[in-house]
């Protein structure tokens, strides 16, 4: 099951207002330094690719990402973007992969039958962003630049290895985990379901031996990639 987002007569509505939402001081001011932010105002804003940029910093965790999606929302945005970092739960993934969610949904979330695990109750498992966009992403950015498939979110720094196993028989395609995405997506949703976009570099392989030095180790090794991914589909998104 999944929801994707009514469209009018044919027509998806133009996107003027494109809101970047970041977890972490670490992760904004990565974002922060891509472009001339005005820093007037609730939010920096910049105008770049023909948009309007919202820079919106939540805090970690799902309310925190729901509440800054929501103010986003109310602030005019048409697209709004969760990005930063996730932690890798597949085999394929190393630090620094960049994850484009196909879809995203919650890995701790259990309401009881006959809802699906990760399931709340009265929507969908899956929140998808709408294909179009992603095609235009696809088509614009080089072939393997993204992993592109599931992201779970969950109010948990994933260390342990057992809970890996645990969402992994029940996500097998989850690719990465992280705390705000989904929940940037339910808000999206319910918000005349606004168009969303998750899009996460991988700090750190869950269940490795060395997964937390790999995770401190982050910022000194691929930061410029890390905002580097933002633009890349900001740009993707304009081109014509």
């Amino acid at each position: 099951m999944s929801f994707q987002p009514e469209v009018t007569e044919g027509k998806v509505r133009s996107m003027t207002t494109t809101a970047i939402i970041t977890a972490m001081e670490s992760e904004y001011d990565s974002v922060r330094k891509l472009y001339d932010f005005d820093e007037n105002g609730d939010y920096p804003r910049a105008h770049v690719y023909g948009r309007n940029i919202l820079l919106v910093k939540a805090g970690i965790g799902k309310v925190n990402a729901a509440l800054a999606a929501q103010k986003a929302c109310d602030a005019g945005a048409d697209l709004v973007i969760s990005t930063g970092l996730a932690g890798g739960i597949d085999t394929s993934l190393r630090q620094g992969d960049i994850v484009l969610a196909e879809k995203v949904c919650y890995h701790d979330v259990w309401c009881g039958e006959p809802n699906l695990r990760g399931q709340v109750q009265g929507l969908a498992l899956y929140f998808e962003p709408r294909p179009e966009m992603m095609e235009k992403i696809i088509a614009a950015v080089p072939s393997g630049y993204f992993k592109r498939g599931l992201t779970v979110t969950g109010d948990r720094f994933l260390t342990d290895a057992r809970r890996l196993q645990t969402i992994k028989g029940e996500f097998p395609e989850a690719l990465a985990v992280d705390m705000e995405s989904a929940a940037v997506a339910q808000a999206c949703y319910l918000n005349e379901r606004r168009p969303f976009l998750s899009l996460r570099i991988i700090s750190d392989v869950v269940g490795t031996r060395n997964q937390e030095e790999e995770y401190r180790m982050f910022w000194q090794n691929v930061p410029e990639k890390a905002a580097a991914m933002v633009d890349i589909v900001l740009r993707a998104l304009a081109e014509e």
